[in-house]
């Protein structure tokens, strides 16, 4: 098949996807769902066992005919779009390429973070069900996933705190996670503190002296939403340690 027909199937696709999203859209759902997202949400409304069941019979179906590039070039379509069934779809067909990752395909991704993925369950569910099998499966290095958190995009920068969660809770990599939350400790951004502090629990229930002696390292200087996250599962009497001694603006 050549070029053009291929770049003729993924459209077909891409217009079959849609298609079905639209005429299984549900208000009453896209409005249950909005109060998660305080950053922004576009939906279809789509019942997500109903969307779960019809990507398992997309993917079985098409990838006897598209090659892991044309599932690449879909999956970009996809993001491009911006409502949130498309996103989430094009994250799901991802995750079942595992056997495809290359570190090119990484640097791919880290382009799409900064283009089309502006929302924290799209980056978590990409965090979980991609990135964090480029590391498991030593594609890239924790280098090269540490390079993210000089990105101008916030969800980049949180999608390394999240894939290192994954990491923490299976591999117990407490070194790597707490160098990730010293890079980014002092980030402006909610959603990256929010990113941040999930890690530093995580990291807790594995090492919970180094974790408790950087918290109280930072606790002065570190957004206090940080602080929150990191110390839910910590005693409460034993939380007090880390209230501020000094008076800071956030």
């Amino acid at each position: 098949m050549g070029m053009s027909a291929k770049r003729d199937l993924v459209r077909k696709h891409y217009k079959e996807i849609r298609e079905f999203l639209a005429q299984n859209s549900d208000s009453a759902i896209a409005k249950k769902y909005a109060r998660y997202f305080k950053e922004g949400y576009d939906p279809y409304g789509v019942d997500p066992k109903k969307l779960q069941e019809k990507r398992e019979e997309w993917f079985e179906l098409w990838q006897k005919s598209l090659s892991t590039n044309d599932f690449l070039a879909l999956c970009e379509e996809l993001l491009k779009s911006g409502k949130w069934e498309e996103k989430s779809t094009a994250i799901n067909f991802m995750s079942r390429l595992r056997e495809n990752y290359k570190k090119a395909l990484f640097n791919k991704m880290g382009e799409w973070f900064e283009k089309y993925i502006d929302d924290w369950a799209t980056c978590d569910v990409a965090c979980g069900h991609v990135l964090y099998h480029f590391l498991n499966n030593k594609v890239v290095s924790f280098k090269e996933l540490l390079e993210w958190t000089e990105s101008s995009s916030r969800w980049r920068r949180r999608a390394v705190p999240v894939t290192m969660v994954e990491m923490v809770s299976k591999q117990g990599k407490i070194k790597e996670s707490l160098t990730a939350a010293r890079k980014l400790i002092l980030d402006p951004e909610r959603v990256v503190h929010q990113g941040v502090g999930w890690l530093l629990r995580e990291t807790w229930k594995k090492s919970p002296k180094e974790v408790e002696d950087f918290l109280y390292k930072w606790k002065d200087k570190a957004p206090r939403l940080i602080i929150q996250y990191a110390t839910e599962k910590i005693p409460k009497e034993k939380r007090k340690r880390y209230r501020r001694t000094v008076n800071r603006k956030q």
